[in-house]
């Protein structure tokens, strides 16, 4: 849910209706007959009015029941005036077209406005005009509109009961699977990575089959494996004391072209008699691909393709063999692993939607990101040390996990003059990568440094004791939970979306603050956009 505030509201609003603008839902045709039959949005129960019906039939909770009819009156009220939104769901036959609507929405002509044709607008069927309700402008409806349309026979967009449309765009192209990451901490007990190997066996069953799938383990360093490969399990071992880029871990993995395919050395092992040319062949056609296919070739596999390779794997799984000694912390690499990790999806997939799930069992003590020593005379960081700003590693933890989302901004042109954190945060959403971190320990992980990365992606936190806990397995299960079969369109498939934009919409009176939620800025300004920051 995201909570979004409006700033400012018109002294003489009493009786306006509130205004939605959603992403546009259908049928075969832009017009429809209008004998839907009417279905009250709200319902009153004696005295009282039933929010949660206006919930279910728009995905849209107000925190006010009335406009203020003065700036003395919104100053006195309690509650801030501001709405709680519900993206994707599932709203009744009866208040929203059957599925998506297969046009481009139509737009208000005005360039400041660009508000979309809704059940709100004002329609003049003789001269095949509709006034927008957010600026008046009179904006004349395409040809393909005025021929049919009239009070009988309305387009989905203005049915009074459809308060909500989605439309399917033409021109977006098909998004592709999704992509998942896992990272597992190594330096777990034996009896935890049994469990959390378990546990990701089972969500491999859940997923579809054309899902990508890759694994990163990590302990004193990290292991990227490379699922492609057949015979044997494969995987590069990476220094866990530093951070690495999308290039340079294209070039450790030899996935960086022609040049980083020359700089590995090392000739292909020979394979059986009558093969040799072939085998002549491969690696100049190698050094031919992008480095994004090479990673999907490699590391990134269907599920349906390397689901045995990866359950043997995982079945092999063993704690970190690197010695520790009884006065030392385990070398745990978790800010390393992550870098590694999402520089992986940005070689393979950098505007496709992907999630980077890392499993942690403990502090991360070395490399970048780290936030207690090895040393164990020295205790983890308290309320107090932070307090006293007496933690030393905690400010370089936390840039460090802000740097992984801002790192490849490509929206950060766009928020010119906004602050650090706004274009942080607008790098992350631009990706379109999400991080999760499932913590299962009895000691703190460093999720207050990581906190951050995690929410500017719109990930999921989820903390426990142990992976065999039963709060663990169902939050992970959760994740991955499908629509039911009697849901149209989307029957059997993941409840999860990536790379979602939310734009607010308003008249002239009001202004947007913020949001509270799994979101971040956009960094756009404009004469909607108030000065008071509220949220992200």
């Amino acid at each position: 849910r995201c909570y979004l505030r409006f700033d400012d509201p018109p002294p003489q609003t009493a009786n306006r209706k509130p205004q939605r603008t959603v992403e546009p839902q259908i049928a075969s045709s832009p017009l429809h007959s209008t004998t839907v039959p009417p279905t009250p949005l709200s319902k009153m129960q004696g005295e009282h009015w039933d929010v949660s019906q206006s919930e279910e039939t728009n995905g849209v909770r107000l925190s006010f029941h009335c406009w203020p009819s003065s700036r003395l009156e919104a100053t006195r009220c309690v509650a801030p005036i501001g709405a709680l939104y519900t993206p994707l769901k599932k709203l009744p036959a009866a208040c929203a077209p059957p599925a998506a609507l297969q046009y481009d929405p139509i737009r208000c002509s005005t360039s400041t406005c660009h508000a979309v044709l809704n059940p709100y607008c004002q329609v003049d069927f003789r001269t095949k005009l509709w006034v927008c309700p957010f600026c008046l402008t009179r904006n004349h409806f395409p040809p393909h509109y005025a021929e049919n349309i009239s009070e009988q026979n309305l387009p989905a967009e203005l049915i009074p009961q459809f308060g909500t449309c989605d439309y399917e765009l033409p021109s977006v192209p098909p998004a592709g699977p999704p992509a998942f990451v896992f990272c597992i901490d190594t330096c777990a007990h034996v009896e935890e990575l049994t469990e959390l190997a378990d546990s990701i066996q089972q969500i491999l069953n859940l997923l579809p089959e054309d899902s990508l799938v890759g694994l990163v383990t990590f302990g004193t360093n990290v292991q990227v494996h490379e699922l492609g490969f057949e015979g044997v399990p494969k995987a590069y071992v990476i220094r866990g004391n530093k951070e690495y880029g999308p290039q340079k871990v294209g070039q450790l993995l030899g996935c960086g072209g022609a040049k980083a395919a020359g700089n590995m050395g090392a000739p292909p092992p020979p394979g059986p008699p009558g093969q040799h040319n072939n085998m002549q062949q491969q690696p100049q056609q190698q050094q031919n691909e992008m480095p994004s296919q090479q990673v999907l070739r490699r590391f990134l596999l269907p599920v349906s393709e390397c689901s045995m390779t990866l359950e043997g794997i995982l079945d092999d799984l063993r704690k970190d063999p690197w010695p520790v000694p009884s006065d030392k912390r385990v070398a745990r690499c978790t800010g390393c692993a992550l870098s590694v990790a999402t520089s992986l999806l940005d070689l393979a997939l950098p505007r496709s939607g992907a999630r980077v799930m890392m499993f942690v069992g403990g502090p991360c003590t070395s490399g970048p990101g780290a936030i207690v020593s090895r040393l164990k005379t020295e205790d983890i960081r308290s309320h107090a040390d932070l307090s006293r700003n007496a933690e030393p590693l905690h400010k370089p933890a936390c840039e460090f996990y802000a740097s992984l989302s801002k790192r490849h901004n490509v929206g950060e042109k766009n928020a010119k003059g906004s602050s650090t954190q706004a274009v942080q945060a607008n790098a992350s959403a631009s990706s379109m990568h999400v991080v999760d971190v499932f913590a299962c320990s009895l000691d703190q992980v460093g999720i207050l440094e990581m906190g951050e990365l995690v929410e500017s992606t719109g990930g999921y936190m989820v903390l426990g004791d142990s992976f065999g806990q039963s709060v663990f397995k169902e939050s992970l299960r959760r994740v991955f939970r499908t629509y039911e079969e009697d849901v149209p369109e989307d029957a059997g498939k993941m409840q999860m979306a990536f790379g979602a934009t939310m734009e607010v919409l308003t008249s002239r009176e009001f202004k947007v603050s913020g949001a509270i939620g799994p979101v971040s800025s956009l960094g756009k300004k404009g004469p909607n956009v108030s000065d008071l920051e509220v949220g992200k």
